[in-house]
């Protein structure tokens, strides 16, 4: 996450926070983030063009690691992979991509799949680990999120109708995100001030306790001694 903060002190200015992702098991929900791919993103990396004006790029058929048994470690048209890498797909598709123009051979005989920009603009291009966003400006509480951060979290790790948890919910932003994406949430904190700054948010014109939302309010848990907020649709 990247939002610029001058810090006085001497060195360069920071400008990430770290958000760290933790999974119970190997079997997690992912639903792949893209971006929109720009005309310069186009144009950077499709620079070759067809007879037919189309941009398109090459990659390589063949991947690290080498396969001792398995299709993707023979000979394909006269040609085994490099030594300690693999065909990345079975000799078979690679006569299905030849067969549809999509390799390309190079003058010493070098194969490389072509992607085409129209497909990958359509596609859109994975989402790296900085994303550029802005803190509120005017935030109702210190810690306040970006809801278009926490919307890009949330439709990454979860599907409708799943739960979210935010244990120090502050304002209650990832609670009102996860209600407009379907989810069933959980909001916590031993915060006053964000106790109250949350429920005088939801409950506003038009905050989700007025919207017809389930939901079920805990406003002290006794075992901890503290004072603690749930909120959750269900």
């Amino acid at each position: 996450m990247c939002n610029p903060k001058n810090f006085p002190r001497k060195g360069y200015s920071n400008i990430k926070d770290l958000i760290l992702f933790y999974t119970k098991t190997h079997e997690f929900t992912w639903n792949e983030p893209r971006e929109k791919m720009s005309d310069e993103d186009i144009k950077r990396l499709f620079q070759k063009i067809d007879k037919a004006g189309r941009r398109y790029t090459t990659t390589p058929l063949h991947a690290p690691g080498e396969t001792a048994t398995g299709n993707t470690g023979k000979e394909w048209r006269g040609l085994m992979p490099p030594k300690g890498r693999h065909w990345r797909y079975d000799p078979s598709a690679l006569d299905q991509l030849d067969e549809a123009g999509l390799i390309e051979w190079s003058n010493t005989g070098n194969p490389r799949k072509i992607i085409y920009a129209a497909e990958a603009r359509e596609k859109g291009k994975r989402l790296q680990d900085i994303w550029e966003y802005k803190d509120p400006i005017y935030p109702s509480y210190p810690t306040q999120k970006n809801s278009k951060l926490l919307r890009r979290i949330i439709e990454t790790s979860s599907e409708s109708g799943q739960i979210v948890m935010d244990c120090f919910c502050g304002s209650g932003t990832t609670l009102v995100v996860a209600e407009d994406l379907g989810r069933n949430w959980i909001g916590i904190d031993n915060s006053d001030v964000a106790i109250k700054t949350t429920i005088k948010r939801l409950g506003s014109p038009g905050g989700l306790f007025n919207t017809g939302a389930s939901y079920e309010y805990l406003e002290q848990i006794p075992s901890v001694r503290q004072e603690a907020w749930v909120e959750k649709a269900l």
